[in-house]
């Protein structure tokens, strides 16, 4: 495969980012709006955990924190985005069969992001049906999101 142009491949991983960020916290946040917690504070508590997760605990007194966690959040989300359009240009084949390497990476980012919050002392193991809810969040609102992007992307023919 030749590989894309790089301002190719940047627009597809910052759509693919932007994109499964989206998707993930809209899933998220329905199931535990569901849940029967309040909107407002299922929002800003997410965000302002992120944040927490880089800078400590004590960022959660800051009133910019949900906002410092939401760019973390995006920041990041376009980070795995990139990686897997690198992904895609030493493995063409993920092109091809996008749902399926899309679920794959997105278990794969799941594993990784409880690491960092090993490494951070942010880590608690989550209830069944929680651990459930964020396997499905990073396989299906985030990883085949982000593949459907990319391989859709990264398939068009250069603009001459």
């Amino acid at each position: 495969m030749i590989a894309p142009p790089l301002k190719m491949q940047l627009a597809a991983g910052a759509a693919a980012g932007l994109t499964g960020a989206i998707l993930l916290d809209a899933f998220l946040f329905v199931t535990q709006i569901v849940a029967g917690a309040p909107p407002g504070q299922v929002i800003s508590g997410a965000f302002t955990f992120i944040a927490s997760v880089l800078f400590g605990p004590g960022i959660a007194a800051n009133p910019a924190a949900p906002a410092i966690g939401a760019v973390i959040h995006l920041c990041v989300s376009i980070g795995w985005a990139l990686g897997y359009v690198y992904l895609v240009r030493t493995q063409p084949q993920l092109l091809v069969r996008p749902w399926i390497s899309g679920a794959g990476f997105g278990l794969v980012v799941y594993v990784f992001m409880l690491i960092v919050l090993l490494t951070a002392g942010m880590y608690h193991r989550p209830s069944p049906q929680r651990l459930e809810n964020e396997l499905i969040a990073h396989m299906l609102f985030f990883g085949i999101p982000v593949a459907l992007v990319v391989s859709r992307v990264l398939a068009r023919p250069a603009a001459a």
